[in-house]
């Protein structure tokens, strides 16, 4: 892969809007106003941050009669997602250790 693929690709999830959406989506299609109403977004903004992942081929979208879905284009973002969560607890975990190692080395 190239690297400026990549740097482009992470730019896309440097938003957490753009990642709650894309959790959201884990479920199945859902339309702008299912989105709304779950992520407590409004309506520009969110559209503004669809407009994004679906530029960038992270969602794309089917039209049920009059309304228009969007869904996940490739599952393995949730992979990905779910491995930086990961990695995110193990430095909490890493922090708290070190925190608490700083707290006993003052008390004694």
């Amino acid at each position: 892969m190239r690297y400026d693929f990549k740097a482009e690709f992470f730019k896309v999830l440097a938003n957490p809007l753009r990642i709650r959406i894309l959790d959201a989506l884990r479920d199945g299609p859902l339309s702008v106003t299912e989105l709304r109403a779950r992520l407590q977004a409004e309506q520009a903004t969110l559209s503004q941050h669809l407009g994004i992942l679906r530029s960038r081929n992270f969602v794309f979208t089917e039209r049920r009669g009059t309304t228009i879905l969007y869904q996940v284009s490739d599952p393995a973002i949730w992979k990905l997602l779910d491995s930086a969560r990961e990695i995110f607890e193990n430095q909490l975990v890493n922090v708290r250790t070190a925190l608490e190692n700083l707290q006993t080395d003052e008390a004694s």
